[in-house]
């Protein structure tokens, strides 16, 4: 049966038997008083045996990045503190994977975490005084949960622990990247856009919106899903990866994609005179306006209806009806195979722009967006946000003054 040659598969790679169906409920029952739980989600790996995979690993020559998730903050720490003792480089603490059983029982597992930034802060602050290697959290980003994720990065920072690096991937709307002739955003100034894309544009969109605010060495972000070729890498280095997780492709076509990949990136560095890959992280995501500033710019924005809107030059249309397709508001229409645009509907949102392959349609009045989009993007608001989290330490004043910063910062 199929069941059954899965089951032979995974014992071949994995080791483990018994495992299909997947049961988790049943799985997870062999854990005891509230234990540990080591490394990603479906490990029933205990922590010491883990341990000794990693100093096997470590033998080889090679870095381990450890990735921990514990059933309460004090287990989190005793798992980290295992794996720094077998040799582990870094810390990864899990806070992302979606186990259904862990949703009633284990409120301290997963991406339960990331809906409890107070919780994430706590884990966080108490794995670094565990270990002395780095520290970072894994945590996947969608538009419910990333607000509470930079609550947290405020916290563990009051707490003096803020995490190394994020490890970062999305359930959020897509990001197209970037023009690889200049590195410049395909779309400009929004580092997360209003329809749903392929894996590696989600983690572009994660990726973004993190950098887009908080800038790219504080904490390191490191993208993970859908990196599969050398532009992939590329392009989420310009909007703030400082590091790639590849995994997928390798299964597909091997390991040596990475020297494939290294190849082709060393190559279009040469091509236009860029000394170190360092040099183009982070180069996309200043084009955008700061996450942190976007609900409200969107209320300012919403503030210019009925004076911005699109207009299409007739001459270049082609009455594909796309842009009509499209339109959420249905302010596009088709006549005399031509696109018109019916202003008193139209709220400017770009999309049509967007999609226009014949590019005849432009916004009436758009630089008054323009002006609006610039105040956003040199606000006071993000400037005394980085500032705040680019201390060295943060004293008691500091947190006296946190309450009217977080309203300036429109985390509350």
């Amino acid at each position: 049966t199929k069941t059954s040659l899965l089951m032979k598969d995974y014992e071949k790679w994995v080791g483990r038997k018994n495992i299909f169906p997947y049961k988790p409920v049943m799985k997870y029952m062999s854990l005891q008083d509230g234990r540990l739980l080591s490394l990603p989600s479906l490990s029933d790996m205990c922590a010491e045996d883990m341990a000794k995979v990693i100093v096997e690993m470590k033998k080889l020559g090679i870095s381990v990045i450890a990735s921990v998730m514990g059933l309460s903050v004090g287990s989190y720490a005793e798992c980290a503190g295992i794996y720094e003792e077998a040799g582990a480089d870094a810390i990864e603490i899990n806070n992302c994977c979606t186990i259904p059983e862990f949703t009633g029982i284990f409120k301290q597992c997963g991406e339960n975490v990331a809906f409890n930034p107070a919780l994430m802060a706590r884990i966080v602050s108490s794995v670094k005084r565990a270990v002395k290697i780095p520290v970072g959290i894994k945590t996947t980003v969608n538009l419910t949960v990333y607000s509470r994720i930079f609550e947290a990065i405020v916290l563990s920072k009051l707490k003096n622990g803020m995490p190394d690096f994020m490890t970062l991937t999305a359930q959020l709307d897509e990001n197209p990247g970037v023009d690889l002739a200049d590195l410049k955003p395909l779309i400009d100034d929004f580092p997360t856009m209003g329809w749903q894309g392929s894996l590696n544009k989600v983690t572009n969109s994660a990726v973004a919106v993190f950098s887009s605010s908080l800038g790219n060495t504080n904490p390191f972000f490191c993208a993970s899903g859908g990196m599969n070729s050398w532009a992939d890498v590329l392009t989420t280095m310009s909007l703030g990866a400082t590091t790639v997780g590849i995994h997928t492709v390798i299964l597909d076509k091997g390991p040596k994609i990475i020297t494939d990949m290294i190849t082709k990136l060393e190559e279009y560095l040469e091509s236009k005179g860029i000394n170190k890959i360092e040099d183009i992280i982070g180069t996309a995501s200043r084009e955008y306006i700061p996450s942190l500033s976007l609900g409200k710019f969107m209320r300012d924005r919403d503030g210019l209806y009925g004076k911005v809107y699109a207009i299409v030059e007739e001459d270049k249309c082609s009455g594909c009806g796309v842009c009509a397709s499209i339109c959420h508001e249905s302010a596009v229409v088709i006549k005399n195979r031509k696109a018109a645009v019916e202003k008193e509907k139209c709220r400017a949102c770009n999309l049509c722009i967007l999609k226009c392959r014949a590019k005849a349609i432009s916004l009436h009045n758009g630089e008054l967006i323009r002006q609006l989009t610039d105040s956003y993007k040199n606000s006071g608001a993000v400037s005394s946000f980085r500032e705040f989290m680019s201390k060295r330490k943060i004293n008691f004043s500091d947190k006296i003054k946190l309450i009217s910063k977080a309203k300036e910062w429109n985390l509350i």
